[in-house]
């Protein structure tokens, strides 16, 4: 917070609020659009029926474990986890919104609510597409919304009291994810984010 807004929230706490829920809106919507987009890529030149078996596919189980998460669906790759081309690519809109923000002003946090909403978004992509559904906002899905805590189980500890996503783990989560951001060229042309779509299932 600005110096000179210091000890007066009372007085922009409005502003300051209604500005933070926009900007949250806009992260949320920014990858909602970005797991749209790369499902669309991803189902480019299939029919209809093969949309939907290839969907029923991906959406297969529960959310502790779905075929997409891995590359390939190779649900045997354990070590690969998280890391598949849709969500590593939907997850790298997260950190193409925050590559501006220099890294001692960030979060040191793991970014786990953007992986959780990732996933979010590519579920309701799929449910969308299933259904021949235009895409809305996607912040008031209810879906979404209804969604979000279970997904965040796959976050928490385990049973055994050990992290259920290890650190070297979101390591090679968050790599690929970035492997999808372009790098910054100049100043004048860091605050147009584009993300770089691989060819790759």
């Amino acid at each position: 917070m600005p110096n000179e807004m210091k000890g007066q929230y009372s007085q922009f706490g409005g502003a300051i609020s209604e500005m933070a829920t926009e900007s949250l809106k806009g992260w949320r919507n920014s990858i909602g659009e970005a797991a749209i987009t790369i499902l669309d890529q991803i189902l480019d030149g299939k029919n209809e029926e093969e949309r939907k078996t290839f969907i029923e596919g991906q959406l297969n189980g529960n959310y502790w474990i779905r075929p997409y998460y891995y590359p390939e669906n190779n649900v045997e790759s354990s070590e690969k986890l998280f890391q598949s081309r849709i969500v590593s690519e939907t997850f790298a809109t997260h950190f193409e919104i925050i590559k501006n923000i220099p890294e001692d002003s960030r979060s040191e946090a793991l970014p786990k609510a953007a992986l959780v909403l990732s996933i979010s978004a590519i579920d309701r992509a799929f449910e969308l597409s299933y259904n021949g559904i235009s895409p809305g906002d996607f912040t008031s899905y209810p879906v979404a919304k209804d969604a979000s805590p279970k997904i965040h189980q796959l976050f928490e500890k385990g049973r055994d009291g050990q992290d259920r996503v290890t650190a070297q783990m979101w390591s090679k989560i968050i790599a690929a994810a970035k492997a999808h951001v372009k790098p910054q060229t100049s100043k004048l042309t860091s605050s147009n984010p584009i993300v770089r779509r691989g060819k790759d299932a």
